[in-house]
């Protein structure tokens, strides 16, 4: 009976650790959504500012227990949920930049063909960055080559803008000499967007934005 006893014990805690373990999934947010549908006022998750009518930010400073599908979020800068009225107006996050590539991988194949995007050149070391290029260009393969006339030079998409109607989607990422990536996602509701609820964002866009002729 003691024995049992103990065994059950065990159990229950073993229970308790793995309910305290479990990951909020950002990828299973979907915009305009009632925001009671998320678990987005777990304090051990979450931190809240509501000192805006009808506007709540929901932070997640370090990315502690937070996800992106099965892509760990980077833990320096955080995540940024906007509630607008009540629904879920916009999404900000970074992946951690080791799992950079996988993370662009997942965005691209989620929104499709891209609305627009914009490329750039990087000197890069070819050593390191001969992967990041053969996988940009599976990702892209229109938009990523070696330059014929610079050495170590190569042209790959900054930035992806997707607009589906509802909502504006970009992504933005960044190669560096020696093989790393950054990267930024964001998603927004337009109407959040023009409501000027979201950090970061203002509306009307300015001129001197890339996306100035597409948000509007």
């Amino acid at each position: 009976m003691k024995k049992a006893r103990i065994l059950i014990l065990i159990f229950v805690v073993l229970i308790n650790i793995c309910c305290g373990n479990k990951s909020f999934d950002l990828s299973s947010v979907a915009l305009g959504d009632d925001a009671k549908k998320y678990d987005f006022e777990n304090k051990d998750l979450f931190m809240k500012d509501a000192a805006k009518a009808d506007i709540i930010q929901y932070y997640a400073d370090e990315n502690k227990g937070v996800i992106y599908g099965n892509i760990p979020l980077d833990n320096t800068m955080g995540t940024r949920i906007t509630v607008y009225k009540g629904k879920v107006g916009a999404i900000d996050t970074n992946a951690a930049e080791k799992y950079s590539l996988e993370f662009v991988e997942k965005i691209v194949k989620k929104h499709g063909n891209p609305t627009a995007a914009i490329t750039d050149k990087a000197a890069v070391d070819t050593k390191f960055v001969k992967p990041i290029f053969e996988k940009l260009k599976k990702v892209s393969p229109e938009k990523v080559s070696w330059s014929q006339n610079e050495k170590n030079t190569f042209t790959y998409p900054t930035s992806f803008f997707w607009d589906d109607e509802k909502n504006y989607s970009i992504l933005s990422i960044s190669v560096e000499n020696d093989g790393k990536i950054r990267n930024k996602y964001i998603s927004v509701t337009k109407e959040a967007y023009r409501n000027n609820a979201v950090f970061g964002l203002k509306y009307p866009t300015p001129q001197e934005s890339p996306w100035y002729k597409y948000m509007k």
